[in-house]
């Protein structure tokens, strides 16, 4: 650690070496399978954490996350996904050197029946709101603050339906239960009703939701565990996770509340725990299961990857039953000689090129495993749906890959081991700087499996930095849902009703188009169409090219063009000139139009039907040719 804060981690942005991966990888997942009992206790298998600070009406607040439940298929019967009554979920807040517990945050469930006079556990009818008749299995929860032996409860919520569909038309697109959900929002007015019902305002300016959200984490896992073969180019990307929904829990803490303040760094993880004892009994006057004894912990997260990708199968069960305060013990020897880095040097490398040894820059990430959080900087940079998107896109300077993607926050307190000056970043020499999200933190929708391979096989203990990025190294860049950029956060849970797995690689949403023709004035202008099929959002390159056509043997080409893209009356985008606006975006997609003047735009949009015009700047005619391409989802 020591190490790493003399390093200035990242300045690699300045000092950067280049080297591009290809090929293949060994595995790196979230923890959705990452030690061999839990995933046998899918309600205790925890998902993945995530901790970042948010800004409320001038107050600041640290969110943090726990998902739980892997791959919950929408829908499913007679019997739907819970939260387990049964289970103890905390969230810590710890010491970020040692992993000592300061607070912890107890979510504890309760269940109830309308009736059980029924096959129909889940819904008697349409569910108008959270709890009603028509929602006959119901949880309410209670949310406890445990600090300094002392236990306080901030308050109680009820747990929203999940979305089956018919039933719970209010989490989908028009309210109507047989479209899909509804994307992401930047206003709480305009979250969906059960979401924003299920938001508890709790003692102390605390805020609670515990709920079914889609699951946030994206990456091509099916290929990663399938000897390492993984899928290339734009129309053959595999979400393994796409589709799917998880259990979610998440909490608002109010700075105020947190000794200290935000003059700190704060670590955070979460875990899960059953009763010692569970008795059961059969034949006609059995009871059911009847959990006694003391609270046993079965799960535990902090950082992702950390447990599947770097901890041996001997020892992973032992990580699950331990608290960080062990790490450095028990497990620091897994981040400092790395058997993935001696793995991709062998498969992939195929060179001594990813250090193996010594690595005190994973060690500061890893150790204790907690998620290392800087409460002095500003908000979060938070996602929505892409940087082009037309629905929602993300904040200015967002990156899902923190700070190798060049997304950093001055940090004006020490504390942080990857606090990097701003002499080695080429910015304020006076200030210092720490990543925008992981490893400072993690917001919901980084590509933590491009984030951390770029860790593994890049060398951050000396200068000048060696990074390697991995960036798109599996191929999947985004996830297969809009986020929402107010609590609680996460996406809409996917209808059980009207869904896809794995959008991308389902019928194609998009057939690239091209057509040339006459450019005239008024009403002649170029227009064409394009329609976007499936339940994903895309993107898409649409281009106006004009004066290189006569590189072509095209005679009368337009010398100037303007390109529009409506939905129905709606103008979502519009360019003149392609430098002008994305430049360098257009240019990584290797489409970029060969002449100054023709027009281009990268825009993300939803399932539908859209409208292209293409104009002659100030009333120029001729010939141009319109296109259209997907390139990235």
């Amino acid at each position: 650690m020591n190490t790493l804060r003399k390093l200035s981690a990242a300045s690699a942005l300045a000092a950067l070496v280049a080297f591009p991966v290809v090929g293949t990888l060994p595995a790196l997942a979230s923890s959705h399978q990452d030690a061999p009992l839990i995933t046998l206790d899918h309600a205790a298998n925890t998902t993945d954490v995530y901790a970042f600070v948010v800004v409320r009406n001038g107050v600041k607040f640290l969110d943090v996350a726990l998902a739980v439940y892997p791959h919950e298929e929408p829908g499913v019967g007679p019997n739907k996904y819970n939260f387990d009554s049964n289970v103890l979920y905390q969230i810590f807040l710890a010491d970020p050197t040692t992993g000592a517990d300061r607070v912890a945050y107890q979510f504890q469930f309760s269940d109830t029946y309308k009736t059980q006079a029924t096959i129909l556990q889940s819904y008697t009818g349409v569910v108008a709101a959270n709890g009603d008749a028509a929602q006959n299995f119901t949880q309410t929860y209670t949310v406890t603050k445990v600090a300094g032996g002392m236990s306080t409860v901030l308050g109680t919520g009820t747990v929203p339906p999940n979305n089956q569909g018919v039933a719970t038309p209010k989490y989908n697109k028009g309210d109507n239960g047989l479209n899909v959900a509804k994307d992401g929002v930047s206003d709480p007015a305009a979250l969906d009703d059960y979401t924003r019902n299920a938001i508890a305002t709790l003692s102390n300016g605390y805020r609670s939701f515990a709920g079914q959200r889609d699951d946030a984490f994206y990456g091509d896992i099916n290929s990663i565990f399938d000897l390492l073969a993984l899928r290339s180019g734009a129309s053959n990307r595999f979400d393994s996770q796409g589709g799917f929904n998880v259990h979610f829990l998440t909490l608002d803490i109010p700075l105020t509340d947190i000794t200290g303040g935000d003059q700190q760094t704060l670590g955070v993880y979460a875990t899960t725990s059953r009763r010692a004892n569970t008795v059961l009994t059969d034949g006609v006057g059995s009871a059911g299961s009847t959990p006694t004894g003391n609270w046993v912990q079965v799960g535990r997260q902090g950082n992702p990857l950390f447990c599947e990708a770097f901890i041996a199968i001997k020892d992973k069960d032992l990580y699950n039953r331990t608290k960080p305060t062990s790490d450095a013990t028990l497990f620091k020897t897994y981040a400092d000689n790395p058997e993935l880095g001696a793995l991709i040097n062998a498969l992939v490398l195929k060179a001594d090129i990813a250090p193996t040894t010594g690595r005190s820059d994973l060690a500061a990430i890893f150790i204790p495993d907690v998620i290392k959080i800087d409460l002095s900087t500003a908000r979060a940079r938070l996602p929505g749906g892409g940087a082009t998107s037309a629905i929602l896109p993300d904040d200015a300077g967002y990156s899902r890959l923190s700070i190798f993607g060049g997304d950093l926050l001055e940090s004006p307190l020490a504390g942080h081991p990857f606090r990097l000056p701003g002499s080695a970043l080429g910015a304020d020499a006076s200030k210092f700087y720490v990543p925008g999200g992981w490893p400072n933190g993690r917001r919901i929708g980084e590509d933590v499996v491009d984030i951390g391979v770029t860790a593994v096989i890049s060398d951050l203990r000396s200068l000048p930095l060696t990074i390697r990025s991995a960036d798109g190294i599996d191929n999947v860049n985004s996830n297969d849902m809009i986020f929402n950029k107010v609590f609680p956060y996460s996406a809409t849970p996917h209808n059980g009703h009207n869904f896809v797995h794995n959008a991308q690689v389902a019928v194609s949403p998009l057939v690239n188009l091209a057509t040339r023709g006459m450019i005239g004035t008024g009403d002649g202008a170029l227009i064409g169409g394009f329609v976007v099929r499936g339940a994903a959002s895309v993107q898409v390159l649409v281009r106006a090219l004009g004066p290189s056509l006569t590189n072509f043997g095209v005679a009368g080409a337009v010398g100037d063009t303007t390109i529009e893209i409506y939905s129905g009356q709606t103008l979502l985008t519009s360019n003149d000139d392609w430098k002008t606006t994305q430049q360098a975006a257009i240019v990584a997609t290797g489409l970029a139009p060969l002449n100054d003047k023709e027009s281009a735009a990268l825009i993300t949009v939803p399932p539908g039907a859209y409208t292209m015009i293409v104009r002659g700047k100030n009333g120029a005619t001729g010939i141009g040719l319109m296109e259209t391409y997907l390139v990235g989802q």
